[in-house]
């Protein structure tokens, strides 16, 4: 690694008349190879053809490393597979000065993925923020960009203490532009409370129109065809629009429909099939989640404590939700975000989530929305049977 940093680095050294030895010593010299680094990951062709435009969400995230000077740090954060990254990805393209960090595991931080990437050796002294200082007077007057993604593996301790070093570099000592990345829609509530350095942005799945647009992309369902229409209508209002997951669907719909043969109504039935399967498939697994989430009584990671009374405040909002599915405060319903991460986490269930932008728990999805809804009706029914037997009985 070292080899390959003092490769790249070496030409720019020489050009400005500094020794490869020497370049770890001053935070100019490293914010030359911090120049180096700099690449955002770009979207694929295949991704770029099919790449739907969310402008509100787009918007936001121009505007805040457009600003002359940093004063928070984005929080963005979402369902999993809603299109985070790629629309953080898409709006970087063609921007300079943009270092991407991804943290996997609990050893990584910050610091120590770009001393890896920039192959700095341990005994150096590697200080971010003067690397980044030096940084921002390199390839333009724009203020760099630090991207920062962290997956949903990772524990809350360290994702505290992350988003606390991006905070110190970006809102603090305003050396660049801070975006965090957070894999999954629970993880908002690992994050340090702090309004005033902190932006959220919350990337939901496609809404109804995205979804056609992504259709229309794919060529599948057509709208001028009314089975194929009907069809768009019950995907999204019994399952939604998951970005990731819809991609998929359409990708096996158009192979299907391309294994039916050249006649047209042979291409679209397979198409159709498809869809129907994949909606099914959603119901399924949603009854399950929400089965799973209703029965299981959650126990702390931290502390193996059993918590019996989190597994009925969870009951109870997820009855107020499906009274009120444009979502619920948590003064309302008795549930705080982190006993809910705790509750989803053992499961693997994200039967509901919270939306740490406009603070309320949500269903995850429609197809959980509606499945929580039979879930419930078959609860009532075996209730009420139960006390018919008791009648009978006495």
């Amino acid at each position: 690694m070292i080899a390959v940093a003092e490769a790249i680095v070496s030409p720019i050294m020489s050009a400005v008349g500094v020794g490869v030895r020497d370049a770890w010593n001053d935070p100019s010299n490293l914010a030359y190879l911090l120049l180096q680094s700099c690449k955002i990951g770009r979207i694929s062709q295949d991704d770029e053809e099919i790449y739907v435009e969310r402008q509100g969400l787009e918007q936001r995230i121009a505007d805040h490393v457009r600003r002359t000077t940093p004063r928070k740090y984005l929080v963005v954060v979402g369902p999993r597979g809603g299109g985070k990254t790629t629309a953080v990805k898409k709006m970087l393209m063609g921007r300079g000065k943009v270092v991407y960090v991804t943290l996997e595991s609990e050893v990584e931080t910050i610091q120590a993925n770009l001393r890896s990437n920039l192959g700095i050796p341990s005994d150096k002294v590697f200080k971010v923020k003067d690397a980044f200082k030096a940084f921002e007077g390199l390839h333009g007057v724009d203020k760099p960009v630090l991207v920062v993604e962290i997956d949903s593996n990772v524990s809350p301790e360290t994702v505290r203490k992350q988003s606390q070093e991006l905070k110190i570099l970006c809102a603090d000592a305003k050396v660049a532009h801070g975006i965090l990345i957070l894999s999954d829609a629970n993880a908002a509530f690992k994050l340090n409370t702090d309004p005033g350095r902190q932006e959220m942005l919350w990337i939901d799945d496609f809404d109804e129109n995205e979804m056609n647009s992504l259709l229309d992309k794919f060529g599948i369902l057509p709208k001028d065809d009314p089975d194929s229409a009907a069809l768009r209508r019950r995907l999204w209002n019994e399952v939604g629009a998951n970005a990731q997951d819809l991609v998929k669907m359409a990708k096996k719909a158009r192979k299907a429909a391309g294994e039916a043969g050249a006649r047209a109504a042979a291409g679209s039935a397979a198409e159709r099939g498809v869809v129907e399967r994949y909606i099914e498939e959603k119901q399924q697994d949603a009854f399950y989640g929400v089965h799973n989430l209703l029965t299981t009584i959650p126990i702390d990671k931290d502390t193996r404590r059993r918590l019996p009374n989190e597994r009925w405040n969870l009951l109870s909002l997820t009855v107020s939700l499906d009274r009120s599915p444009g979502g619920v405060a948590p003064d309302d319903s008795g549930v705080s975000p982190v006993n809910l991460s705790i509750a989803v986490k053992p499961t693997g269930c994200g039967a509901l989530t919270y939306n740490g932008e406009a603070e309320r728990f949500l269903f995850y999805s429609k197809a959980h929305q509606h499945a929580a809804r039979r879930w419930l009706k078959r609860r009532r029914i075996r209730h009420v049977s139960f006390l018919i037997l008791l009648l009978v009985l006495c």
